[in-house]
């Protein structure tokens, strides 16, 4: 009997030591948790191997923590890149705008103001054209763009945008390249939007391009339409930043634009279910959109 009063004595105060012992290294943990502005990671020497896991849970959240304040912060900072940047494109062309009409209303000879009125208007679609971007861009963001989808004929949406872009084209002394123009292809998509996507292309392929806009168009899988927006530029673009929001190259910061409308595609394909690349040969750049097929 006096055995297992001793045993007991024995067990007691190793429980008690032990108590007492997971309840300093609590205190420590409370401490620690106060005095930690920097959400740094927790030490793990502890004794109580439950503890040990709760700490590791901890530091798990601190870890998640700190990551987020992270992206928080640098999507601040992206924020604030990009409204410096919406601010100096809208200001650019609005300036030349003004600019130009200023000297138009000055000149006395009509051929020159007739000159000068006519660049300010070009100008003026340009700044349109921009704020119709940052338009979508905003809706793009706040998850407010509705996708009505239809059978679109695909060689007609893009015939019309061809037709749309063709006083750029003619300027540019282009000669657009589309053997199935007479086709009907149809693609399951919303018309606006495609529409959107072709004059986004249309625009980028006819400012950046050194001379060729070629269409093509694949029907040959069965459930997908694919086609084929191939350029030349003697440039080495980059592939895999070219659909990035404001992504711009010194090229496109040269001659204007916000680095809006191929991101503005890729997201309205991805909106209809399909998909978009882009790859570099040599001098030859084509960008490839792949449709569901009506």
């Amino acid at each position: 009997m006096l055995y297992v009063i001793i045993i007991l004595i024995i067990l007691v105060l190793f429980l008690f030591v032990r108590l007492l012992l997971i309840k300093k290294e609590l205190k420590r943990v409370t401490k620690d948790m106060k005095n930690n502005p920097g959400n740094n990671l927790m030490k793990m020497d502890f004794i109580d191997r439950d503890l040990q896991k709760m700490i590791t849970e901890v530091n798990v959240l601190y870890e998640r923590i700190m990551n987020i304040k992270a992206e928080g912060k640098d999507e601040e900072r992206k924020i604030r890149e990009s409204i410096s940047m919406i601010s100096h494109d809208m200001r650019t062309p609005l300036t030349s705008v003004i600019g130009y009409l200023q000297v138009a209303e000055r000149s006395d000879d009509q051929e020159e103001k007739n000159a000068n009125i006519n660049i300010a208007l070009e100008r003026a679609r340009y700044l349109n054209n921009l704020v119709n971007d940052f338009f979508d861009i905003s809706l793009i963001e706040s998850d407010q763009v509705d996708i009505n989808i239809e059978k679109v004929n695909l060689p007609e949406t893009i015939c019309e945008e061809i037709l749309a872009e063709s006083h750029e084209i003619d300027k540019k002394g282009i000669v657009p390249v589309f053997e199935q123009s007479d086709k009907n292809i149809y693609v399951r998509a919303d018309k606006k939007k495609l529409s959107r996507i072709m004059q986004n292309l249309i625009s980028n392929a006819v400012k950046y391009s050194e001379g060729r806009l070629e269409f093509r168009i694949d029907d040959s899988e069965i459930g997908k339409i694919t086609m084929r927006m191939i350029t030349d530029s003697s440039k080495d673009i980059d592939t895999d930043r070219v659909f990035d929001r404001f992504y711009r190259d010194d090229l496109s910061r040269s001659k204007g634009g916000a680095g809006l409308g191929l991101y503005i595609c890729k997201r309205f394909v991805e909106m209809m279910e399909g998909s978009i690349t882009a790859e570099q040969t040599g001098k030859e750049f084509a960008i490839t959109i792949c449709f569901p097929a009506a």
